[in-house]
């Protein structure tokens, strides 16, 4: 592609004004030419308006602002001390496509020679006997009958995975998560199937959809968190024990959706394509019942997180905040979220 065609269309992206000045139209054209390629198949192009709108924005508004955003900072901390990598947060709601943003910024960070390894919060759940015993300690609390809140996770096993990663631990062993076994109840991978970290690690990228929630002052935020759903008392409170987690992280980046009912509907449109492709999925009133037990974390948490990520960033961290719509793209919204610059 074009170096000046691409940074021009580039420049018409929300995030633009909160990248470092320093970043070469060469580089707009390098990493989204590959993008193209490596994403949809595309063949060369000669501008990125010849990858079709939706693909173009996609790629120079959103993934590639976020990457040129964090390699900067990567840069700038990594130079400061080598002997450790840098972490970064990632909290982005379910399935607003997070697996293939953090897919496309490992790749460019290998583009550019660094290593970065990328871990979820769903890595850290609870082995199935556990998760089931802290369901049967609160019959009464829907939101902890299955995987996914506060309290459903190991945060000791991700505070010493994550510490490890951070200190380029070579060789390291990154739990994994089978979420199809005891019928899609889930369970903690056997150790042979974990993911072995053999180069010591640049980045670390540590993505979530509950990652930045900040548990609430229950004596200020009792009232409001019963309005929304009784559990949340209990979520709130094994909440705080997350800050572990959130406190190894160096920088955040926090995609932000226009309108919650796009998870009902992302969802819904997973489930869908499972069953027409022959594999086992939820129907409708199981795919809502699902979403539900999530809904009341993002109500009560979410307000919060975005007021910190275009304010004085996530934990008072350099934070840049990306709002996408309902197609997944960055949304004109995103024109009014600040971003803590670097």
């Amino acid at each position: 592609m074009r170096a000046d065609a691409c940074l021009s269309f580039a420049r018409r992206g929300p995030l633009f004004s909160h990248l470092p000045a320093a970043t070469a139209a060469e580089d707009w054209a390098r990493h989204g030419g590959e993008l193209a390629s490596e994403l949809y198949g595309c063949p060369p192009a000669d501008s990125p308006e010849q990858l079709g709108g939706a693909a173009a924005a996609r790629i120079f508004h959103l993934y590639l602002p976020i990457y040129f955003w964090c390699r900067a900072f990567v840069q700038g901390r990594r130079a400061a001390d080598p002997r450790r990598a840098v972490g970064i947060g990632l909290s982005a709601p379910q399935g607003c496509g997070k697996t293939t943003l953090v897919d496309a910024l490992v790749g460019r960070f290998a583009a550019d020679g660094l290593v970065c390894t990328a871990a979820s919060i769903d890595d850290f759940y609870l082995p199935r006997a556990d998760q089931q015993a802290l369901a049967d300690a609160h019959p009464e609390n829907r939101l902890v009958q299955v995987r996914g809140n506060a309290g459903t996770h190991d945060v000791d096993l991700g505070v010493a995975t994550l510490s490890a990663l951070l200190s380029r631990t070579p060789g390291l062993a990154v739990p994994r998560y089978d979420k199809a076994a005891f019928g899609g109840r889930g369970d903690r991978a056997s150790p042979s199937a974990w993911h072995v970290q053999r180069e010591p690690a640049d980045v670390v990228l540590f993505e979530g959809w509950m990652n930045g929630f900040e548990a609430l002052d229950m004596e200020a935020e009792a009232a409001r968190l019963d309005a929304i759903d009784g559990g949340l008392r209990e979520v709130n409170q094994r909440l705080s024990d997350y800050a572990r987690w959130h406190g190894l992280m160096s920088a955040w980046v926090v995609v932000k959706i226009d309108d919650l009912d796009h998870v009902y509907r992302w969802r819904l449109e997973a489930e869908r394509a499972m069953a027409a492709a022959g594999r086992p999925g939820m129907d409708d009133a199981g795919v809502a019942d699902f979403v539900s037990r999530y809904m009341p974390a993002y109500k009560a948490y979410l307000p919060g997180l975005y007021q910190a990520a275009s304010a004085g960033g996530v934990g008072g961290l350099p934070t840049l905040l990306a709002t996408v719509d309902g197609s997944r793209g960055v949304a004109p919204a995103a024109v009014d979220d600040a971003a803590v610059q670097l």
